[in-house]
């Protein structure tokens, strides 16, 4: 038996021009500064301009005549070749942060220090010791601070996150995923390269280790165990494991047992990019671009017999795109991101509810374990470790 539930995509966050803390509606928008004037930067200045109550004021670049070119390719009213006056300009509500990763940490730090709502494209910084101090200063500053983990902000996942809940298919056993894309062989300047920022684990390990905190619910990190390749001197394929211990009470129908978390990465070909979350009582899978999730499918267990199972699927077509064409596929789905911060601000929050301060030092945590596995502590320019026991480095 198979059944589609078509949704549609969730309304609009604003819908009137009231104005409340500052932040509004059409009449008086969001109003974003672009620190950056790169590809994943036009991607979400695009995405802003077809999102309602948002608006894209000004943007900073390396020189002046990137930023005015910008600028006028995007319709954006004001540009710069200061970042310093960007994060400093009056007309700007909230910087979204969207230069390489090498430099997230410096500017994300500035703009906080300013005062500045803060969106920072993730990763948030290149090690968890700097994405805490990011977070520590946004708390003592009462600053709003987000990584831009704007996977979480898909209607998909709030599906996903219910379903668990609910304990649908059970409590889960396992969560596994992959995200693999082929690197630019003949492009050795191409930022993938960069032996601080670049490889595999940096650039999408993140949107595998965000999902143990879907899967698990108030569970916290016990183990990090990973192995690797290394090519042009970054982590080139990773395989890792993620133990949760589940921290719940007995009686409550998972069992005592560890929940695990599985971690597939490569930057040898293009991946199916599929999530799957394994319960006591069936499946759920997400299909690929997991990334940009758009259909989960339900598999309820009837039996060893595969054909036995019911299967119920649910879709989330993305918004409505004007474009077509963008730098990145999918990132029209910026569009819940940019949604979700205009939420958080009209509320008067601090953070996002989908992806919160803490969900962004467990994944540093991950992400500095696999590194120092992979590349060796000393390559992966990770000066303290977390976790219990001393990792080895796995690399091949």
């Amino acid at each position: 038996l198979a059944i589609t539930m078509i949704t549609r995509t969730l309304p609009r966050l604003f819908s009137s021009s009231s104005f409340v803390q500052g932040y509004s509606t059409n009449a008086n928008p969001v109003r974003w500064g672009i620190l950056s004037a790169g590809r994943i930067a036009s991607d979400y200045v695009k995405a802003i301009s077809v999102t309602e109550g948002a608006v894209a004021a000004a943007v900073a670049a390396r020189s002046p005549a990137k930023a005015a070119s910008f600028a006028s390719q995007h319709s954006i009213p004001a540009s710069t070749g200061s970042y310093d006056e960007l994060i400093t300009n009056p007309e700007v509500d909230v910087v979204y942060i969207g230069t390489i990763a090498d430099h997230h940490a410096e500017w994300a730090k500035e703009s906080i220090l300013a005062g500045k709502p803060t969106v920072v494209e993730k990763p948030m910084t290149l090690s968890y010791a700097d994405t805490k101090e990011l977070v520590d200063l946004a708390r003592e500053r009462n600053v709003f601070l987000m990584e831009g983990m704007w996977t979480r902000c898909f209607p998909a996942i709030q599906k996903l996150r219910h379903l668990i809940s609910s304990q649908e298919i059970g409590p889960i056993i396992y969560a596994t995923g992959d995200f693999g894309w082929a690197f630019p062989k003949n492009s050795p300047d191409d930022r993938i390269w960069f032996p601080q920022s670049g490889g595999v684990t940096l650039d999408v390990g993140m949107y595998i280790a965000q999902l143990g905190q879907v899967a698990f619910p108030g569970g916290t990190v016990k183990d990090v165990s990973a192995r690797g390749t290394m090519k042009n001197g970054v982590d080139y394929s990773v395989m890792a494991t993620v133990t949760y211990d589940r921290n719940e009470q007995p009686n409550n129908g998972s069992g005592d047992e560890d929940g695990l978390l599985h971690l597939t990465l490569t930057g040898a070909a293009n991946t199916e990019e599929r999530t799957v979350l394994q319960g006591t009582k069936g499946r759920i899978v997400l299909d690929g671009p997991s990334h940009v999730p758009r259909r989960i499918r339900v598999l309820y267990d009837e039996g060893r017999d595969e054909s036995s199972s019911n299967e119920v699927v649910y879709d989330y077509p993305l918004p409505e795109d004007p474009y077509g064409e963008w730098n990145n596929p999918g990132s029209i789905g910026f569009v819940h991101q940019i949604e979700e911060v205009g939420r958080a601000l009209k509320e008067g929050r601090k953070e996002c509810a989908q992806f919160t301060w803490e969900d962004s030092l467990e994944v540093a945590r991950i992400i500095d374990s696999i590194l120092v596995q992979v590349r060796g502590r000393e390559a992966s320019n990770i000066v303290e470790e977390d976790w219990a026991e001393e990792p080895q480095a796995g690399s091949s």
